[in-house]
């Protein structure tokens, strides 16, 4: 089931589309909107902004189901009780449209989202609204966690009958002390490495989707700073979609990588969804 977390803002009336785009693609053809009222956009504004939403799933075949809730302890308290627990549970939530000394998603309602564990989280950064939330191609970067394509797939599903292209990217990380002519042979080493990675998850993919229906292509490279690659490749393949892997690692890992991902959402050519599941 699909669920939207619902603020009223802008932002979120472009996510949304991506809350039909996928549940355009289930059985239940159904999308449930959660609106915590927390007297951030007016009563009014909402309601006129959420039947816009319901008649742009109606156009597509969808059943808008609402829920405007009442604040309780908290907004993100507020949709943890709201929303089932659980595989079966796919939650779509925006990252902030920044202002001054504000990160899209650290510190956010969504990150808690995301940090939750509670059912599966996509974070949409929405930087090409005309796409109407249908990329097509897409760069997907790897950071050689052991499941592999397996933590991408449940929500790459979602994208599976239009997806075009798909570009897998592995980055194999070297410290920022080494100097990126150390050896010759250590850099075919970690290239070697990548690709052994990468060619099992492309056997992954092909495991779950049978007669793959896209282009697919992957490439390795070596480099101390991943989110500088992802951007560049990002551009390069003129992607128009970029889905990446929230961290895994302990809290000051999570914290190192917090900043490299917000360089990357602040400076994304496309559109891209930070997910996590269970």
């Amino acid at each position: 089931m699909i669920y939207l977390a619902y603020d009223g803002s802008l932002n979120v009336d472009w996510v949304s589309r991506y809350g039909i785009r996928f549940a355009a693609h289930t059985a239940e053809k159904k999308l449930t909107l959660v609106h915590i009222q927390d007297n951030s956009v007016s009563p009014v504004q909402v309601v006129d902004k959420i039947s816009k939403i319901e008649q742009e799933c109606g156009a597509q075949g969808i059943e808008l189901c609402r829920k405007i809730l009442p604040l309780k302890k908290n907004v993100f308290q507020s949709l943890l009780d709201a929303i089932p627990h659980g595989r079966e549970s796919f939650v779509v939530c925006g990252t902030r449209i920044r202002s001054r000394r504000q990160a899209f998603l650290s510190g956010t309602i969504s990150e808690k989202l995301l940090e939750s564990y509670k059912f599966n989280v996509m974070a949409v950064r929405v930087v090409q609204p005309g796409l109407l939330a249908n990329p097509r191609k897409f760069l997907i970067p790897l950071a050689g966690h052991p499941r592999g394509f397996k933590s991408a797939w449940p929500f790459f599903k979602l994208f599976l009958p239009e997806a075009e292209k798909v570009y897998l990217l592995r980055v194999m990380k070297v410290s920022s002390f080494h100097p990126l002519h150390f050896s010759q042979h250590r850099m075919q080493e970690l290239r070697k490495k990548g690709l052994k990675y990468l060619d099992a998850v492309m056997q992954d993919i092909k495991q779950e989707c049978g007669a793959v229906g896209f282009q697919i292509d992957y490439r390795v490279v070596v480099s101390n700073d991943w989110s500088r690659e992802i951007l560049v490749h990002g551009s390069k393949l003129r992607t128009r979609m970029i889905l990446l892997g929230a961290s895994e690692r302990t809290r000051l890992g999570r914290a190192v990588y917090a900043d490299s991902l917000e360089r990357v959402l602040c400076g994304t050519p496309c559109d891209m969804g930070i997910y996590r599941g269970i």
